[in-house]
């Protein structure tokens, strides 16, 4: 596909204005992340299943994409969402033929409370993602790039390892269970993080932190505060003390009642917050306050189905609030980018954002 150079007022390389927007400094314009996954093996001329199951494909996607659309702040990335299960022991569904958009787990693997204590702690080294994400981990440092970490929360493993409904059940009906098993999986996720760590150094990593299970649609603010935020916690603390700060979270979904509980988590300075669609981006804003940078939220379902114009507005929309956020704006999907989006939305994006998304000399 080829787009007609929007770009032409830039002032500033991809690579600038993420370095200045990440230190706190004036951009030229607002930066577009596509969160691509899937859209990035479909450009690439691979199915999702190829893409997923091997991470030297995935790279290559990625970096296609890079070339294809330079202004756009793009890394190749690499991962899933339905994560725990695999790892944990249990299956995995590779999304071959682009039957499905993402590998997903198909079965919990402990159903009763008494099969939590015979649950093995994996090896961090060969289980489940981890091989592939090592191997991903290496193309990205080759290349220059950070070497990602374990992406996710504990509840987000746990809920895998239970099933989603059973996980959730589970809180009410057994919450001394939940606890154990959110601390098995967040001693995992430490184990598999000290991997890449202990390798490449804590300053050379980044890390996206997604945030799905926990959702006030899901959960309420003060179950958040119990079950999962002294888990995120130390995760984060742990980050923090190898000087990891490159840091991405993403909140997916309806977070507004839980903003108050991440006041007190020690995500690092000048960490992005990218936010679902069902968060309104000036009250996010407004608790984030300048130490941190917006992102956000364009609907999915326009980005997939809507007309030329629709996403120009949605674009828009963003923009006016998002460029607000005295802390910065990146622009992105309010979840990864569909990856069955028509090609013609990536050039009304950027119509969009290099006609509104420019900001004044006096910024």
């Amino acid at each position: 596909m080829t787009l007609v150079d929007f770009s032409t007022r830039d002032s500033m390389t991809g690579k600038d204005r993420l370095m200045a927007l990440t230190a706190g400094q004036a951009v030229d314009r607002v930066p577009f992340n596509p969160f691509s996954l899937g859209f990035s093996a479909r450009l690439y001329g691979v199915d999702r299943g190829q893409f997923y199951r091997n991470p030297d494909v995935a790279f290559a996607a990625g970096m296609h994409l890079m070339r294809q659309f330079p202004w756009m702040t793009f890394r190749p990335a690499y991962g899933w969402a339905d994560r725990g299960a695999w790892e944990f022991g249990g299956r995995i569904c590779w999304p071959d033929g682009d039957r499905y958009s993402a590998p997903f787990s198909p079965e919990a693997v402990i159903t009763t409370p008494q099969e939590l204590d015979s649950l093995p702690d994996p090896d961090p080294e060969s289980c489940g993602m981890n091989p592939l994400a090592r191997r991903f981990n290496e193309l990205c440092r080759e290349h220059g790039f950070p070497a990602s970490l374990p992406g996710g929360t504990p509840t987000t493993m746990s809920a895998a390892i239970l099933g989603k409904s059973r996980f959730l059940n589970w809180m009410i009906r057994y919450p001394e269970v939940v606890h154990k098993l959110q601390r098995k999986v967040t001693d995992f996720l430490i184990h598999s993080a000290e991997l890449t760590i202990n390798k490449y150094g804590g300053p050379n990593c980044s890390v996206l932190c997604a945030v799905p299970m926990e959702s006030n649609q899901l959960i309420s603010a003060k179950m958040f505060e119990s079950f999962c935020k002294p888990y995120i916690g130390e995760i984060m603390d742990y980050y923090a003390s190898e000087g990891v700060k490159s840091v991405v979270v993403h909140l997916c979904g309806d977070h507004t009642a839980n903003l108050s509980h991440w006041a007190n988590i020690p995500v690092p300075r000048r960490a992005v917050f990218s936010v679902g669609k069902e968060m309104d981006l000036d009250e996010t804003g407004v608790f984030l306050g300048k130490d941190y940078v917006l992102a956000g939220n364009l609907d999915s379902s326009i980005l997939q189905f809507g007309s030329a114009d629709q996403v120009k507005d949605e674009v828009k929309r963003c923009l006016q609030s998002g460029m607000k956020h005295p802390g910065g704006f990146v622009l992105m999907p309010a979840c990864e980018i569909p990856p069955d989006m028509p090609l013609e939305t990536v050039s009304a994006i950027a119509e969009a954002l290099f006609e509104h998304g420019y900001y004044t000399e006096d910024r």
